[in-house]
């Protein structure tokens, strides 16, 4: 009796264990949660978030493309930090999100006028983009806010 006991004692510590390990998968954060992490790391003062009217004549993005969307920008005129945070439906609707910021940054250097703010230019030039899961995210910003970004970024999909 004391066998049995043991052993289906065994089997349910072992069955506990094996499940454990395959729930190690993370699912995906919620944007707010993502937002929040890159908010606590960027400074956002003078900052405002752009519409659906600026992600469409700028990035050339309809609603329809994209599963959620937060974009920040300052609006004083001696700066260009900014960023965004994008979701995708899917993992193709994630790939159209990064190519369409691929040709936004691009289109950012193509259009910069070097007598506008020099001084800013460098944060253009070294804007960044990752993406996580079906997120994608860009930043325009010092590289010590980027590193900021990016580690905020990066860390709501670690285990």
């Amino acid at each position: 009796m004391r066998k049995t006991a043991f052993v289906t004692a065994l089997a349910l510590i072992l069955c506990l264990i094996l499940s454990a390990c395959g729930s190690q998968t993370a699912a995906e954060p919620e944007m707010s949660e993502v937002v929040a992490a890159v908010e606590a790391a960027v400074p956002t003062d003078g900052m405002v978030e752009f519409d659906a009217n600026y992600l469409k004549n700028v990035f050339k993005l309809s609603e329809e493309q994209y599963a959620d969307c937060y974009v920040m920008s300052t609006n004083v005129g001696t700066s260009i930090d900014e960023f965004g945070i994008f979701k995708g439906a899917d993992e193709a609707q994630t790939a159209e999100l990064k190519s369409a910021v691929e040709a936004y940054l691009q289109f950012r250097l193509d259009s910069w006028m070097p007598e506008y703010l020099p001084e800013e230019f460098p944060k253009l030039q070294g804007a960044k983009l990752w993406t996580e899961g079906n997120y994608v995210m860009y930043a325009i910003l010092s590289d010590e806010e980027k590193t900021a970004a990016e580690t905020a970024f990066q860390g709501c999909f670690k285990a």
